[in-house]
């Protein structure tokens, strides 16, 4: 238990401690690997003992993944042209990071017991949005907080994350924790801690945020109420988490025809169709591959004189999830990634399959907060997929273990 919850804790926190130590920001990626030479060395030993080693929907998962490598590799093998082998096998990492960890994680660490851990986590997430509102209130009289940019009027902070939207996602993370030990325990909601993170996620400015925690705060206020959520209900949660997001997707979707997230997302239409039903191959466009090694489909689609996907400043080049999917993968490739993400929900809520309905929405939602962002937001190949699919976890952890005690008594 100590491990996982030293792990978790550094996770949530990790981009403020690489802001201050550099070379800590491989850590995040050095457990995931870590957890994946865990779980293989666990199957291989229980193998060796004559059990079962993977699950039906593991055998299924491990051969979508397969499919999708070939798919991925294909186009770099047939051109003469290609990232370094490395740099497409570390895409292809990123890719399907958020597989590896729930998967292998739910593996390695089936029989921790995270039960005592409760009051521990809900102390921290005390000390984080007091110690930032703290800061944010001080600030307003000494200014020492270094703005992002200006959103709705306001300056926007990071409070020492690396981006603003890092930041949010931790204060959503920490909300949807506190919701999961009240439902699952059956306590009051924590109404005015809810309020107070809201405010940060206000602050950190960014409107797919924000909406979604305004979603977030109407469940959390109707919980106690209902006993199903109606489905004219999720029709007016969506509504108004398109309203507040539709600034930034329509910008992404339907902006300047120079802005550079709209030419990656379109050009990557582009260049599914000319390499049909293959993409350009990892490393090829809008990975960080892509970038560091700069892609010739960069100048063979006219971006290399787009300000921020130049070869001097490719700044934004790695701006949209989707279109290093679509542009990199294919069509095919598009297809196996949302199996994939099935797979993953299908997992998740395996786990969840005795729990009530309200509790098993609150465990998938930063999984769904990734999905739905990942139009407009890279999170599902950053840093950011580590803190979700480690939420997760922890929730289906403390229920397994939950639901064991009880059963025992």
């Amino acid at each position: 238990m100590p491990f996982f919850i030293t792990i978790f804790i550094y996770i949530l926190f990790s981009s403020v401690i690489e802001a201050f130590i550099p070379f800590l920001g491989v850590i995040d990626n050095a457990i995931v690997f870590a957890i994946l030479i865990m779980a293989l060395l666990k199957a291989i030993f229980e193998g060796i003992n004559g059990k079962k080693m993977i699950s039906t929907i593991g055998i299924i998962t491990l051969v979508t993944c397969i499919i999708l490598f070939l798919i991925a590799i294909i186009p770099n093998i047939m051109n003469s042209e290609h990232a370094p082998f490395l740099q497409q096998l570390l895409t292809f990492y990123a890719d399907i990071k958020f597989v590896i960890l729930f998967f292998c994680g739910m593996y390695v660490f089936e029989n921790i017991d995270l039960t005592s851990t409760k009051k521990l986590m809900i102390r921290i997430s005390w000390l984080f949005t007091m110690i930032c509102g703290l800061m944010y209130l001080v600030n307003l009289v000494v200014p020492f907080l270094q703005s992002f940019d200006t959103r709705f009027g306001i300056a926007t902070y990071s409070f020492g994350f690396g981006h603003p939207a890092q930041f949010a996602l931790t204060a959503i993370v920490f909300s949807v924790l506190r919701i999961f030990f009240s439902l699952k325990d059956s306590e009051r909601m924590p109404y005015i801690y809810l309020i107070l993170n809201f405010g940060l996620v206000f602050v950190a400015g960014r409107s797919t945020s924000i909406g979604f925690y305004l979603c977030l705060l109407i469940l959390a206020i109707i919980f106690p109420y209902v006993k199903r959520i109606p489905i004219s209900f999720v029709v007016v949660l969506g509504i108004v988490f398109l309203w507040l997001s539709w600034g930034r997707i329509m910008s992404q979707f339907m902006g300047d025809p120079d802005e550079a997230r709209g030419l990656l997302l379109r050009t990557s239409i582009k260049i599914a169709q000319d390499n049909f039903p293959f993409g350009a191959g990892l490393g090829m466009f809008g990975s960080n591959a892509a970038r560091v090694h700069y892609s010739p489909y960069f100048s063979k689609y006219n971006l290399d004189g787009v300000w921020g996907l130049t070869k001097e400043n490719p700044h934004f080049a790695t701006d949209s999830y989707w279109a290093m999917i679509i542009g990199e993968l294919g069509f095919l490739g598009v297809i196996c990634m949302l199996i994939l993400f099935g797979l993953v929900i299908a997992g998740i809520s395996m786990h969840l399959k005795n729990e009530k309905p309200f509790t098993k929405v609150i465990v998938l939602l930063p999984f769904i907060y990734a999905l739905l962002t990942s139009p407009v937001d890279t999170v599902m190949v950053s840093k950011s997929i580590i803190i979700v699919m480690f939420a997760i976890l922890y929730m289906c952890l403390y229920i397994k273990k939950t639901n064991e005690k009880r059963e025992e008594t």
